[in-house]
């Protein structure tokens, strides 16, 4: 589907989100669907026919899989197709609301923290809290309470204090080079791969891990990327990008084996490894 073809966007709400962000930047001007409290739900967008695409973080530059996109796409990978990858650079700032007075408590969503660790090193032994998303964390801290804003501060975007409101108090407290991830989902799989395949691994072992790599090397697709982080659950997918080439009539046999399936082909341009290598400004 090109992009002239997207009229709406399904992506993890609230407004405000990083994924919100994202789509407004990918797919100027449709209409987005943020009434997804997960990752499933988003997907799930998908599936009903409510939206044409659906957008979801992957990864990001500081290593840390985003795991519950992650699974929620595993669950999916019987029907769902990735048209590509793209990054997406994420600014963080420490907002804060009427009556702040110290900042003794910082509150964002789980996967925030690692990205600013530079800048929360300077506050020493400060107390952390997990929200939702971030765009949530600052509706929260604007309705709470006064004496609770005297000493809490969220990390979120400005697209969300645009929205909602709060003083930045620090802008730019992302480590640096912070980029996320963000895969573009579809629907059916009418379209193979020509020059890179995205294969979802559900393997018990490492033994099936191996082998996968092994027998798609054997047949002249070589690995280019893999998500694995040294856990092989049938829950917790991994997901390997192999380099197709001129061995496009291979791949039914590699993908007809248990816990192989087939979720997605791009151009090396949108795939995973040259998005990986993007972070380290390596050409590839």
């Amino acid at each position: 589907m090109s992009l002239g073809d997207i009229r709406s966007v399904g992506c993890l709400g609230p407004e405000g989100s990083f994924s919100h962000e994202f789509a407004k930047a990918r797919f100027p001007g449709c209409d987005y669907r943020l009434d997804a409290d997960d990752f499933s739900e988003v997907i799930g967008l998908l599936r009903q026919g409510d939206v044409d695409v659906a957008v979801v973080p992957f990864l990001n530059s500081n290593g840390v899989d985003v795991r519950p996109a992650q699974a929620a796409i595993a669950a999916a990978r019987e029907w769902i197709w990735v048209d590509g990858c793209h990054p997406h650079e994420v600014v963080h700032n420490l907002v804060v609301a009427d009556g702040f007075k110290s900042l003794e408590r910082v509150v964002s969503k789980e996967q925030v923290f690692p990205q600013c660790t530079n800048w929360l090193s300077q506050w020493g032994e400060i107390e952390q809290a997990s929200a939702s998303s971030t765009s949530a964390a600052l509706e929260q801290l604007l309705a709470a309470t006064a004496k609770e804003r005297e000493h809490t501060g969220v990390i979120c975007n400005r697209l969300a204090v645009d929205l909602y409101g709060g003083r930045i108090l620090y802008s730019d407290i992302q480590n640096p080079g912070n980029v996320t991830l963000f895969l573009v989902l579809g629907r059916g799989k009418e379209h193979p791969p020509t020059k890179e395949a995205l294969v979802c691994l559900t393997c018990p072992t490492e033994e099936c891990y191996e082998n996968t790599i092994n027998d798609f090397a054997r047949a002249g697709m070589p690995l280019k990327f893999t998500s694995l982080k040294g856990e092989f659950t049938e829950e917790l997918p991994c997901f390997l990008q192999f380099e197709v080439g001129d061995h496009q009539q291979r791949l039914g046999a590699l993908l007809d084996q248990p816990h192989r399936t087939l979720v997605g082909g791009f151009p090396p341009n949108d795939s995973l490894a040259a998005c990986v290598a993007g972070f380290f400004d390596v050409n590839y």
